[in-house]
């Protein structure tokens, strides 16, 4: 404010003096040169020419402000709502990521339990102990009973003491998703319970015995084996937490019987966290609805969007219309902007999907909010054009006096000097007149002139002009620098993700050359730097290696994890191990290097080219397809358990016996798992027929028709994962 009030002091100064030094020395000139006739002339057309400037510079300026006016409000309320919407969809993905990161690691959990049902004679058997107080605050195995007679059934005993062998997946789970996981179950039928968390002193009585627990009755249990899928609860209370939890459960079923229920869950204070993470204004809040229209989250303590003490209302059937309509359109959209009324006051909204749970977020700013910005603009624009036209207005009656008392003082001898000296003061002001006509819109560009700098009013007001075209020009530079910055992230992203491509062997040289094979591969890289990767090499004149693995987690952690992981693979390899024996090898090196937060899934292959015989070892990765004349096979040979995360593993190796002209394709789960926007997935039934579909084609042909047929499924849909995937067709050794 002191600023602005030494500026405006400048300007009065500096047009005092220059009134002073400029019209009046003219004037005197005037007068000196006893010119009358064209001091008359002078006089009348410099009061015309003047007013006539006045009356255009201040409809210029007018509608100048109310240009600037228009633009610049519409333009807030378009950036406003853009905001809303890009802060709501980036935070219902960082919560959608946290819910897929739980789902994720229950579902590949639920693979390995289910593979300890199916292949018992694999694992040993490790003992579980009970929960201690010894183990309070520490992340422990511990055996729990509905029933103490439980503990005496050897037939349960023997599974529960096989399934032990997962307590360090168990424990990952829980340490490694940044404390949103915290805890994991797997629960057998009959009541008995292998629980991993850090509450054993919670479960005992006063004397220290363990206390019975029932899951069956629980609310994950129930909603597990009624969606009989992965699915997430409500907020519910927490048997040993005494707090509330958003619980989720996964039934596992070995030949249609259901052999155990997996159970994991995360504090409603963290989703609070999480929604906290982004900032929507002062006043603005964020909640979070289920797809059955219930309020999962709410930070309001009182008024229509607290936390209801039963759960299971649906807000559709409130009797408040706005908020009704806007969470129905939440949960029909996947994004969008809505307006609601709650508790009395007008609030703008914008929703967003959670794909993983089904529920969606919504976040509403207070209308008051959304216009202050917009007003407070229009304020400045409205005092900087009612300043500029006090100014013109004080110069211009300034001006009209001194032409008015020289015209009736040197009337007698005024005319004739009037004549020579009136182009030199009017040239300036029809230059300026024409240069304001040329002014509309956002298109305000005025530039000094060495025709304004007369020394007097006229100069005055050409700074003013000058000066408000300065601020406007500094606005406009300002959005250019913000779009350039925007810009160069992007630049930087392609950078890395072409880094990470060119690490990868190309078809080339011997590969491109060779008659007995053909081979292709490809890798289609999500947004962010991924952990995707495929390899193949000659281990020597009549053998060729063929792999292709996956990472967990993304960035430049996963990208290091999968040199290390490519590095060993080829280092074994060569030396002429099987494909068992180089994943056994490189799960020790991985294990042994102490990476216990990532783990990879690999298939490796070993193609003697003489027989058309194909060695394969599967590492917890997808199944290979067999491509034949007659048919599409989804082999489902043995599959192992993923490299990098339990010592002590052993791998099987199988064969394929593979003739000429047939083709052999291994993928990553980004295939599959590729979805749409309606959220459906491709999956392994419509990959096979698309393969089957150009099964006649040469490896890169069968490569493109693929990622061409992914990417018409997923249409605008985000990709969220690498595609990456390599096809082998087999010539024969005589071709």
């Amino acid at each position: 404010m002191k600023r602005k009030e030494n500026a405006l002091r400048e300007i009065q100064e500096e047009s005092n003096y220059e009134i002073k030094r400029g019209l009046r020395r003219k004037m005197f000139t005037l007068c000196a040169a006893m010119i009358l006739v064209a001091c008359v002339a002078f006089g009348v057309i410099g009061i015309v020419q003047l007013r006539g400037m006045q009356k255009l510079a201040s409809d210029t300026n007018e509608a100048q402000n109310e240009a600037i006016k228009g633009i610049s409000e519409e333009t807030l309320t378009e950036i406003t709502f853009e905001n809303m919407i890009n802060t709501v969809y980036e935070s219902a993905k960082n919560t959608d990521y946290r819910f897929w990161k739980m789902k994720h690691d229950f579902l590949m959990l639920a693979d390995q339990v289910r593979d300890v049902f199916e292949h018992p004679d694999k694992y040993e058997e490790r003992e579980v102990s009970p929960p201690s107080s010894v183990n309070a605050g520490k992340p422990v195995l511990q055996m729990v009973y509905s029933d103490p007679a439980l503990a005496d059934d050897e037939e349960t005993m023997i599974i529960v003491r096989k399934l032990a062998n997962l307590e360090p997946m168990m424990r990952e789970i829980t340490l490694g998703n940044e404390g949103y996981t915290r805890d994991c179950y797997i629960s057998l039928p009959n009541g008995a319970t292998l629980e991993m968390d850090a509450f054993s002193d919670r479960k005992l009585d006063d004397q220290g015995v363990p206390n019975l627990y029932d899951p069956t009755t629980r609310p994950w249990y129930q909603v597990a084996l009624e969606k009989g899928e992965f699915a997430f609860t409500l907020a519910v209370h927490s048997y040993y937490m005494g707090s509330t939890q958003v619980q989720y459960g996964v039934p596992i079923y070995v030949n249609g019987e259901l052999k155990a229920v997996l159970q994991g869950s995360t504090m409603l204070t963290r989703i609070h966290d999480i929604l906290s993470e982004v900032s929507v204004s002062d006043k603005g809040f964020s909640i979070m609805i289920s797809d059955n229209g219930q309020l999962v989250y709410s930070p309001r303590e009182t008024g229509e969007l607290m936390m209801p003490e039963d759960m299971s209302i649906d807000f559709r059937t409130k009797s408040n219309d706005s908020l009704r309509t806007l969470i129905t359109e939440a949960l029909t959209n996947f994004l969008g902007v809505g307006e609601a009324d709650i508790d009395g006051e007008h609030y703008f909204a914008a929703y967003a999907a959670m794909s993983t749970s089904g529920w969606s977020q919504i976040i509403f700013v207070p209308e008051s909010e959304m216009d202050a910005p917009t007003n407070r603009l229009l304020e400045e624009m409205d005092a900087i054009g009612e300043e500029t036209d006090k100014q013109f207005r004080s110069a211009s009656r300034q001006a009209n006096l001194l032409i008015l008392i020289v015209i009736l003082i040197l009337i007698a001898n005024a005319f004739l000097a009037a004549m020579i000296f009136s182009g030199k003061v009017m040239n300036p002001i029809n230059k300026m007149t024409g240069r304001l006509k040329d002014v509309s819109g956002d298109a305000f560009v005025f530039e000094m002139d060495d025709a304004y700098k007369t020394g007097d009013e006229i100069e005055v007001l050409a700074n003013t002009f000058g000066r408000l075209s300065d601020k406007m020009q500094e606005y406009l530079k300002n959005i250019l620098t913000m779009t350039a910055e925007k810009e160069r992230v992007g630049t930087e992203l392609s950078i890395a993700s072409k880094i990470q491509t060119d690490m990868l062997p190309e078809v080339s040289g011997i590969f491109a050359e060779t008659k007995e094979f053909l081979l292709s591969a490809s890798m289609t890289p999500a947004k962010e730097v991924g952990g995707d990767f495929y390899d193949f090499f000659m281990i020597n004149d009549d053998h060729l290696c063929l792999v292709i693995a996956d990472v967990s987690g993304k960035g430049v952690p996963a990208a290091l994890f999968m040199m290390a992981s490519k590095i060993i693979i080829e280092d074994h390899a060569k030396i002429g191990k099987s494909p068992a024996q180089v994943l056994h090898d490189t799960n020790k090196a991985l294990c042994a290097k102490g990476q216990s937060d990532m783990f990879v899934t690999i298939w490796i292959g070993v193609l003697e080219i003489s027989t058309g015989k194909l060695t394969a070892a599967d590492g917890g990765h997808e199944y290979p397809v067999i491509l034949k004349h007659d048919g599409v096979e989804l082999y489902k040979e043995h599959h192992g358990i993923f490299v990098g995360g339990i010592e002590g593993i052993d791998f099987t190796d199988y064969e394929i016996q593979l003739n000429p002209g047939d083709k052999v394709f291994v993928y990553t789960d980004g295939v599959p798992e590729a979805m749409n926007s309606d959220k459906c997935i491709f999956g392994l039934e419509r990959m096979c027929s698309t393969l089957g579909d150009s099964k006649n084609g040469t490896p890169e042909e069968i490569l493109k028709h693929m990622e061409k047929t992914v990417d018409s499924f997923a249409g605008d849909a985000e990709q969220f994962d690498d595609l990456t995937m390599l096809c082998l067709e087999y010539k024969g050794s005589g071709s």
